[in-house]
């Protein structure tokens, strides 16, 4: 297409699938797992009991940011899902419009 572009719907539904996907069966498990920890103060020993406090709200901040990245990967996936849906949507339609006007 002289002076046009061409967009490749598949790979975006491909990209799509992968940032759904990828990041969460990568993560999920041991985000879950952080998210579930069970330590306590005493688990630090006496000595270090006071470092707790910090560690639990960074590990705690940790898995907040990875939750965040999950959704804002889902959230990607789901516009180049859309964005390859309009591509496909109007290459159909502008196929259609040729084939109409050639006739």
């Amino acid at each position: 297409m002289a002076g046009g572009h061409r967009v490749d719907t598949e790979a975006l539904t491909k990209a799509a699938k992968a940032l759904g996907e990828l990041p969460r069966s990568t993560v999920q498990q041991p985000l879950s797992a952080v998210k579930d920890v069970q330590i306590a103060k005493g688990d630090f020993g006496e000595a270090h009991s006071g470092n707790f406090d910090p560690y639990h709200s960074g590990v705690l901040r940790l898995a907040g940011m990875v939750d965040g990245y999950l959704r804002a990967s889902d959230a990607f996936a789901q516009r180049l899902n859309s964005a390859g849906g309009q591509y496909r949507a109007g290459e159909e339609a502008n196929t259609e419009a040729v084939e109409r006007n050639g006739q």
